[in-house]
């Protein structure tokens, strides 16, 4: 009797001992499962138990980040977040009400890898809290974006450029006059002093003549230095007022060489914008520019440029605001209308091969769209063509009072 309950207790042991190991293999294989699993995930990947340690990563993050596993540093939350983000974590993660997050992950040595986090918290059978972090690193995508603002700020500055090399001619006559009455004015003192008598009074006039022509080269070569500075990020309130009429004494040589007569109206009242003046000018110059080409067989050209503001239906919040209109018109060629649909499009263009490269109401467009606001075209073949550029008005207050009651 005896002999077989050993043999019974035997049996029972060894079945015991099978069932150990196969549970023991099949939490191996559950474990190694896992981490091939994570091993072949590109995001981050952690796990935080309730008090929101870090209890698993996988490799993707220790080699990003820098840190060394788990067995040798333990991490905390706040190891890996700034503390109000840490804190901002924990409470959505507490509440169970995750949706993506971004921040800025804190790497070993210091830096920071901005990223977007996906969250959840599950509780296991046994009722253990478990909290699960998955963050996608965005270091590429915003890499990508700078080096796509910085091509965007040279194509700009490229165009600018581009359009002082087109106005080459005019200021070259602009600023021939001012250099000749000087040379006129420097021999003439000359002369003046070669000769017997007093000649101080005639002098005097011709040395004050001299100093309003070079006065008057400086503020070209000022105002071209302007047109061809880089581009500034930085918003500020600009009146386009100032802007256009800066622009039109830029042009002045351009446009009488052209014989273009110029119809200017714009609002007595500042017309502000919140926007950056560079960007600004080079909108306005643009549009100017094809004014004066489209008008190039024309017997009277006309270009006409009026401003004011007016209250528009912003498709954003579906109501009446303020809004700066700007006109540019000119009585050249006009556009057909199937080519309205395409003007705006990237490096497209009716001039000549090797004349443009098509980018420049692409430009304008882009512009006025990052300033909240649009650009509309009106043409009639042969009759002209109208640009209109609305962006909103800087000061709603002052914009309510002067706004004309008109709707775009």
């Amino acid at each position: 009797m005896e002999q077989k309950t050993i043999q019974i207790l035997e049996r029972q042991r060894e079945d015991l001992v099978v069932r150990v190991l196969k549970k023991h293999e099949e939490m191996e294989a559950g474990r190694f499962f896992t981490e091939r699993i994570l091993a072949g995930i590109t995001e981050f990947f952690l796990l935080l138990d309730c008090d929101f340690q870090v209890i698993q990563t996988n490799r993707e993050f220790l080699e990003r980040t820098g840190y060394p596993p788990l067995a040798e540093r333990p991490l905390a939350l706040e190891d890996l977040f700034e503390a109000d983000k840490a804190a901002e974590i924990r409470r959505i993660l507490a509440n169970e009400e995750f949706e993506e997050l971004q921040a800025q992950l804190l790497t070993r040595g210091g830096g920071q890898l901005p990223v977007k986090m996906r969250g959840s918290t599950h509780v296991t059978q046994n009722g253990r809290v478990l909290h699960m972090l998955i963050c996608t690193d965005c270091s590429e995508f915003f890499e990508l974006m700078a080096q796509m603002q910085e091509g965007q700020k040279q194509l700009i500055h490229s165009s600018r450029l581009a359009s002082l090399g087109e106005m080459a001619a005019g200021v070259g006559h602009e600023l021939t006059q001012p250099l000749n009455a000087i040379l006129l004015f420097t021999r003439n003192c000359l002369k003046a002093l070669d000769t017997p008598g007093d000649h101080s009074e005639m002098m005097r006039e011709n040395l004050h003549i001299i100093i309003d022509r070079v006065n008057k080269a400086s503020s070209i070569i000022s105002t071209m230095r302007s047109f061809g500075r880089k581009v500034e990020e930085e918003r500020a309130p600009v009146d386009l007022n100032a802007i256009i009429s800066k622009i039109i004494k830029f042009l002045e040589a351009q446009l009488r060489l052209s014989e273009i007569f110029l119809d200017l109206r714009l609002a007595e009242h500042p017309c502000e914008v919140l926007g950056v003046e560079v960007r600004l000018e080079q909108v306005f110059l643009n549009l100017v520019q094809n004014a004066v080409q489209a008008m190039g067989r024309v017997v009277v050209p006309r270009l006409t440029i009026t401003s004011r503001i007016t209250n528009c239906l912003n498709l954003t919040t579906m109501q009446k605001e303020p809004y700066v209109l700007v006109t540019v018109a000119d009585n050249g060629e006009g556009i057909s209308e199937e080519l309205q649909k395409k003007i705006f499009d990237p490096f497209f263009t009716t001039r000549e091969v090797g004349a443009g490269m098509g980018l420049g109401l692409s430009i304008v467009d882009r512009i006025v769209r990052g300033f909240s606001g649009y650009i509309e075209v009106e043409s009639v073949p042969g009759k002209g063509a109208c640009f209109s550029v609305y962006i909103p008005h800087h000061r709603a207050e002052a914009a309510t009072a002067g706004a004309q009651g008109e709707t775009a």
